[in-house]
């Protein structure tokens, strides 16, 4: 019988099943599953961090004296006119009122007054803030520090300062008006200075007089500031808040960042994107499958299941398409392809299909290494007409869920390590040895080497029914399977499906109860679930040895 080739197909993406979430949202869902212990990391850490230090930083109180600003209009009163102008801008003036009590003059004056301690203006301004009260004429002088009776102390200080400051400032200003007035009444001649306008001059140097002693600077105490109670910081709840707020952001921008910066694989629909095939199964990371060894091949629990369902899904993957072949390859070392090619087989094989094993990677073989029970006798001894392909043959038992199921797994192993493992399997007897293995068997199940590490496996890529792309989550890379895409591509070789391995295992309960194995049947065959569905064209069959292989 002649081999199968795949026929050509179109590369190209999938075509979404509608009804699925948004695209942004998934990969948003996606980063959150893969990144989560970073966001849990940050959530607890930050927080904890702000507990710990509000626990233990010194306390600090706060004091606040309120200011009002207003004029009094005692120079209109007395002098029927303004004296000390304030600004028209009423948004200015509360400016420039912000400006003055904020001025490193008051801040001097405030330390020279203080006889308790001996501070600079700059650590008294470091220890006070100055705020407007919204859109009145209030400025609030909050002073903090660590003895509350100093916080006040402070506070009101810097108050009276200021209002002394501008008190003293006004004061000037109206004693260079009464020199001005004198002046002028010492410029009159001596019988004016008795007349009417010495008389009205020096009637406004007493009124201006009057005017300095009522001067108040436009300000007021209009709330001395209490001794505070409680400490104003550190706010316990209020750090924590922020903390937890900080430590979401941060967590999830180092969850984005870390994901944009990793290349390898997580998500099934970048796979499918990249490599434009469907995932048509997904194996558990199992330590049971990676330690399976000895002189049977074990299948267990969601492990069995997960290859029932590959099975299944390639079993019926094109109903036109007669799939008696398959090439189980990757894009690097360690994705797992022997590990699938094996375990696929096996649970073939358990469902009662003829199937056979083809350990074709000659390079790195493991078979042997796992099970002893096999022939040393394998593949290369054929290719170089050293044996027969009926004595390379082993028959390994399969066991599911514990329970033997009567089967057998016929496994044909690398054989011999050659020099030349790249020209035995472009040669007319490998072409040869799969068209027996065609004739002898439903399915043949071919382990070979990964395709973008050594081109050996790629003249059996065209004597197969298809290609079965293995892609280990989290460890491929997406320039991995970019590169594998194009060069199958350029071969004209188009994937049934990606299986990914090594995913987060499910829970049981996610296999509705068919995990278990109810051991043989009256004819010997697997009573399993899975088993139960019988393939059109992977009919069970009673095991029987395969007829004697042809020297090529």
């Amino acid at each position: 019988m002649s081999a199968h080739p795949a026929p050509p197909q179109t590369f190209g993406p999938q075509e979404a099943p509608s009804g699925t979430q948004e695209p942004a949202l998934r990969a948003f869902q996606a980063t959150l599953r893969r990144r989560a212990a970073i966001v849990v990391i940050a959530l607890v850490a930050l927080p904890a961090g702000a507990i710990a230090y509000s626990l233990v930083a010194q306390k600090q109180y706060t004091a606040t004296a309120k200011l009002l600003f207003r004029d009094p209009g005692f120079d209109q009163k007395l002098l029927g006119g303004q004296v000390l102008a304030p600004s028209a801008d009423a948004s200015r003036e509360a400016a420039t009122n912000l400006g003055l009590v904020s001025l490193d003059t008051v801040a001097a004056r405030a330390a020279a007054a203080i006889r308790s301690r001996r501070l600079t203006a700059s650590e008294i301004r470091d220890r006070v803030t100055v705020a407007g009260q919204g859109q009145s004429n209030v400025v609030a002088i909050s002073a903090t520090d660590a003895v509350p009776a100093f916080a006040k102390l402070l506070a009101d200080t810097l108050a009276r300062q200021y209002i002394l400051f501008r008190r003293d400032a006004d004061r000037a200003k109206i004693s260079q008006a009464i020199g001005l007035v004198r002046g002028q009444l010492n410029g009159l001649p001596a019988q004016q200075r008795d007349g009417r306008e010495g008389r009205s001059l020096r009637q406004q140097v007493e009124q201006l007089r009057v005017l300095a002693a009522l001067q108040t600077g436009n300000a007021e105490l209009v709330q001395p500031a209490e001794r505070p109670r409680s400490p104003s910081s550190p706010n316990l709840v209020r750090n924590t808040i922020l903390a937890l707020i900080l430590g979401l952001t941060i967590g999830l921008g180092l969850a984005w960042l870390l994901d944009r910066l990793d290349r390898r694989v997580h998500d099934h629909d970048d796979i499918e994107a990249l490599l434009g095939r469907p995932v048509v199964g997904t194996i558990p990371e199992s330590t049971s499958i990676r330690t399976d060894q000895g002189g049977e091949l074990h299948l267990t629990g969601p492990e069995a299941e997960a290859f029932r369902s590959l099975r299944t899904n390639l079993r019926y993957y094109d109903i036109d398409r007669d799939i008696r072949s398959v090439l189980v390859t990757s894009s690097a070392p360690g994705d797992g392809k022997s590990t699938v090619a094996r375990y696929l087989a096996a649970t073939a094989a358990a469902a009662g299909v003829r199937v056979v094993l083809l350990e074709a990677d000659l390079r790195r073989p493991t078979l042997n290494g796992l099970y002893p029970s096999l022939r040393r006798t394998g593949l290369s001894d054929v290719l170089t007409d050293q044996a027969s392909l009926t004595a390379a043959i082993t028959a390994l038992p399969v066991v599911v869920a514990g329970a033997p199921t009567g089967m057998t797994l016929d496994v044909v192993t690398a054989g011999s390590l050659p020099p030349n493992p790249a020209d035995l399997l472009e040669s007319d007897r490998m072409r040869a040895v799969l068209e027996e293995l065609h004739a002898l068997y439903e399915l043949v199940v071919v382990d070979s080497s990964p395709v973008t590490v050594v081109a050996d496996s790629i003249p059996i890529l065209g004597h197969v029914s298809g290609v079965l792309v293995v892609m280990r989550e989290a460890k491929s890379t997406s320039a991995g399977a970019r590169k594998l895409r194009d060069q199958l591509a350029h071969l004209g070789i188009s994937p049934l499906g990606i299986v990914m391995n090594g995913t987060e295992p499910v829970a049981l309960r996610d296999h509705y109860g068919y995990l278990g194995y109810a051991g043989p049947g009256a004819n010997g065959a697997s009573q399993s679930a899975e088993a139960d569905i019988v393939s059109p064209r992977w009919p069970r069959l009673s095991r029987r040895k395969p007829r004697a292989a042809n020297k090529g």
